[in-house]
């Protein structure tokens, strides 16, 4: 599971209530693996612009795989069908031995 720092859940009441200064879990939609060939087919497909780097960004050579901003996807799923190499999972379906890449997904972005 991803932490993002300074995430607090709604308050729907209005009480006063004090939260845990550590880091609360919260979502992430999907994660992209090692397998990624860097095609950009996602990125072309993605209609919120959250794979990152692209061959024009820095960063593109040096990573071996994309990633995807926890905070900017919208869920849609647009990205998982035009993946030939299969390399995008939702945080659920991810292998147990894949759970790195949630983490490297969410660090790239400072999440």
């Amino acid at each position: 599971m991803v932490l993002l720092r300074g995430f607090r859940p709604a308050n729907p009441l209005g009480l006063e209530l004090h939260w845990p200064t550590e880091e609360i879990p919260t979502y992430m939609a999907y994660v992209i693996t090692d397998t990624c060939t860097k095609d950009e087919l996602c990125v072309e497909a993605c209609p919120v612009d959250c794979i990152h780097p692209k061959k024009d960004e820095a960063g593109f050579e040096e990573l071996k795989h994309l990633m995807i901003d926890p905070e900017a996807c919208i869920d849609c799923g647009a990205c998982v069908p035009v993946c030939p190499t299969n390399s995008i999972y939702t945080l659920d379906e991810l292998p147990a031995e894949l759970q790195a890449f949630a983490a490297a997904n969410a660090a790239y972005f400072g999440k």
